[in-house]
C-alpha cells in the first residue's frame, strides 16, 4: 500500500520534485488562447444550430386542463431567462475560462519560484 502525501512527508516530496519544463509551464497559455479563439468564433459566427426556437409555437391561448395550464406557465417563465442562441452562452463561457486561465498562469509566472 502506497503512502499518500501528508503533513509529515510533504517537504520531502517538494525537495525531490523537478521544476516544470518550459514547455509544460507555457502550455496553459496555448490552451487559453484556443479557448479564446473558439469562444470568439462562436460569438461572431452565431451558428443557426444554436438558435433556440420560439416557445409559443402551439399558440398562447389559455388551456382547459390544469396540467396544460401549468406547462404553459412554466414555458413562459423559462422563456424569460433562456438565451436566444445557446452558442452565445457557450462562447462567453469559453472566453471567460480562457481569460481566467491566462490571468492565473500569468500571475503564477510573475510570482516566481519559492525562495526567489
Amino acid at each position: 500500500m502506497s503512502k499518500l502525501p501528508g503533513r509529515t512527508n510533504l517537504p520531502e516530496i517538494a525537495r525531490t520534485t523537478l521544476p516544470a519544463t518550459r514547455r509544460a509551464r507555457f502550455a496553459p497559455f496555448v490552451y487559453a488562447g484556443g479557448l479564446l479563439a473558439i469562444g470568439t468564433a462562436l460569438l461572431v459566427s452565431k451558428p443557426r444550430i444554436g438558435k433556440v426556437p420560439e416557445p409559443r409555437q402551439m399558440g398562447n391561448a389559455p388551456r382547459r386542463s390544469r396540467l396544460r395550464r401549468a406547462a404553459q406557465h412554466g414555458r413562459d417563465g423559462a422563456q424569460a431567462f433562456a438565451p436566444s442562441n445557446v452558442t452565445d452562452s457557450v462562447g462567453r463561457s469559453l472566453i471567460l475560462g480562457g481569460v481566467a486561465l491566462l490571468a492565473a498562469r500569468a500571475l503564477d509566472e510573475l510570482s516566481g519560484r519559492d525562495g526567489k
